[in-house]
């Protein structure tokens, strides 16, 4: 089921979705998984929303700093352990959203925040 954003979707800063990334090309994250979202674009003028997937915990990405740990909770609505892969951040067609899963604390879309401006080399200070 795709959601028609177009009708009263509201997107928010922070949600998670359901999204399918096919098709990808190389190393891109595959499949469909969700993904939080950083920005939800204009639902009127730009219908593209900015997006980082999220995907299964593995213990090498412990110290990684591109990588954000969510835990699971009903307010997430993920059921396992976690991570953001923050180096993936993609623009994704609203088309694209499929269901609401749930949303991230303040502090989490923070982490993430940090590791996006870290990728970019952006001093995060700057970014307040």
């Amino acid at each position: 089921m795709c959601l028609n954003p177009s009708k009263g979707m509201n997107l928010k800063t922070g949600d998670i979705y359901w999204v399918n990334l096919e098709p990808t090309l190389g190393d891109e994250i595959k499949k469909q998984r969700p993904v939080v979202l950083l920005n939800p674009g204009h639902v009127k003028h730009l219908r593209l929303a900015l997006v980082v997937p999220v995907t299964g915990w593995k213990a090498q990405w412990r110290d990684h700093p591109f990588f954000v740990w969510l835990e699971p909770s009903p307010s997430n609505g993920l059921s396992k352990l976690s991570v953001v892969d923050c180096f993936q951040i993609r623009a994704v067609s609203h088309q694209r959203l499929q269901q609401k899963i749930g949303s991230i604390s303040a502090e989490e879309l923070d982490r993430i925040q940090r590791a996006i401006a870290l990728i970019l080399d952006i001093d995060p200070e700057q970014c307040q």
